[in-house]
């Protein structure tokens, strides 16, 4: 009979139950290199994987764990591919790196997790077997969701900590200031290479305005022809805005068989996020908008959720609004829960982009008061429509900055674009 893997287990607070839980299961990836691996070849895994972190390992031995942002970082620096890409990954593992073992208990492991109060806050969590072998990294955002349902399953136990959970809020805010980078890099980079043979291209620019934000987005690839964009807004700002974010994230990740269908997922998203809020006792509300791009059938599909209505950003030169009337302009996630949401359809060009944005862009505000708005975002879209949406982009949000006069944004930006190749 095979041998039962260690087990960490999960108690109820009054202690009558207990139910088993294997860290085995959680485990989101095992992809490793080996320690001499040259650094460009690290660098070049990271890309056709997508992953944030590898392991560093020496014949059966784990030694450590690379990070795509600092290897980014090293490589991407002037003459970084001559002094380090033919340098061994050993040379380049992170300072330090979160080890759990696989008989860790759930409880010293989640207090583990969030006890990390610098910018590896959101970094993969290594998991080890009791030999302190590499068996896999478990991704911070299924502890979250984890700790999360269980707080929502146990009333009780959410009351008993309420006061201690209120206490701890200021000094997690202040330790989250720390966690800009870390949101950042959970974000799909503007520029990232595309996977072979797509049509279709991704361009993104975020400003968020204090330490942690409450806008996100996430590319949604679907096919080499086609690929969705969300973006989201979370009502306030701060340490539950951040958690939010995190758990829509990977809401949408769990939601990809649905991608092409932006009324389905939008609808399967509110669900999801009532179902963890619903026990919480205050309202939270996210609004959205989710648009696909086909460029095999030169299609657009369209859903949005209290969210400003985005732009289709033509070819030719002109600016339409995304196909947003009637039903498709649902309610903001988490305020109905059993809403079901539409989509609208409409046609494309080679050429033709998707363009979505939160509301901190066109609120933007100059000394006199007076607000940016959507018609001049609208017109400065269409102002630098012949440029390349990596260009496009940028020139955008450099016009709402120099129309406000300020150094920073009052509120974060966001804005997307993906476009439809030929």
């Amino acid at each position: 009979m095979r041998a039962a893997a260690p087990r960490a287990t999960l108690s109820s607070m009054n202690g009558d139950t207990q139910r088993p839980l294997d860290l085995r299961s959680m485990v989101g990836h095992r992809e490793s290199v080996g320690a001499d691996t040259p650094l460009e070849e690290v660098h070049r895994r990271f890309s056709e994987n997508g992953r944030d972190f590898l392991a560093v390992v020496d014949g059966e031995r784990l030694l450590g764990v690379c990070a795509r942002r600092e290897i980014a970082m090293q490589l991407g620096a002037r003459f970084g591919f001559s002094l380090f890409g033919r340098s061994p990954a050993r040379e380049h593992m992170m300072a330090s790196a979160l080890r759990l073992s696989v008989a860790s208990p759930l409880p010293e492991v989640l207090d583990k997790v969030a006890s990390r109060t610098d910018l590896s806050f959101y970094d993969d969590v290594l998991l080890v077997d009791g030999a302190g072998g590499f068996v896999g990294f478990i991704f911070v955002h299924a502890l979250v969701r984890l700790q999360t349902g269980l707080l929502v399953g146990n009333i009780e136990a959410l009351e008993r900590s309420r006061k201690e959970v209120a206490e701890k809020n200021k000094v997690m805010e202040d330790d989250l200031l720390m966690a800009r980078e870390v949101q950042l890099a959970m974000l799909p980079p503007t520029g990232a290479p595309r996977p072979p043979g797509s049509r279709w291209t991704f361009s993104s620019q975020y400003r968020p305005a204090g330490g942690v934000s409450g806008d996100f987005f996430q590319l949604i690839p679907i096919s080499d022809a086609s690929a969705g964009i969300l973006v989201c807004d979370v009502m306030g700002h701060g340490v539950r805005s951040a958690l939010v974010t995190a758990m829509l994230r990977a809401f949408a990740e769990d939601l990809r068989p649905m991608a092409a269908d932006p009324g389905a997922l939008l609808t399967r998203l509110n669900q999801c996020l009532m179902g963890v809020l619903r026990q919480a006792g205050h309202l939270l509300f996210v609004t959205a908008a989710y648009a696909v791009v086909d460029a095999g059938r030169m299609s657009l599909a369209y859903g949005q959720a209290g969210h400003p209505t985005g732009f289709i950003r033509r070819a030719s030169g002109g600016i339409d609004l995304m196909p947003a009337e009637g039903d498709v302009e649902g309610p903001a996630l988490g305020l109905i829960e059993d809403y079901a949401y539409a989509s609208g359809t409409g046609g494309l060009h080679a050429g033709d982009a998707a363009v979505l944005f939160t509301d901190g862009l066109f609120e933007a505000r100059n000394p006199a008061g007076e607000e940016w708005g959507q018609e001049r975002l609208k017109a400065e879209v269409a102002a630098h429509g012949g440029l390349p949406i990596g260009e496009l982009l940028p020139a955008v949000v450099s016009a709402a900055a120099r129309f406000s006069g300020a150094e920073a944004f009052e509120d974060d930006v966001c804005i997307v674009a993906l476009e439809a190749g030929s």
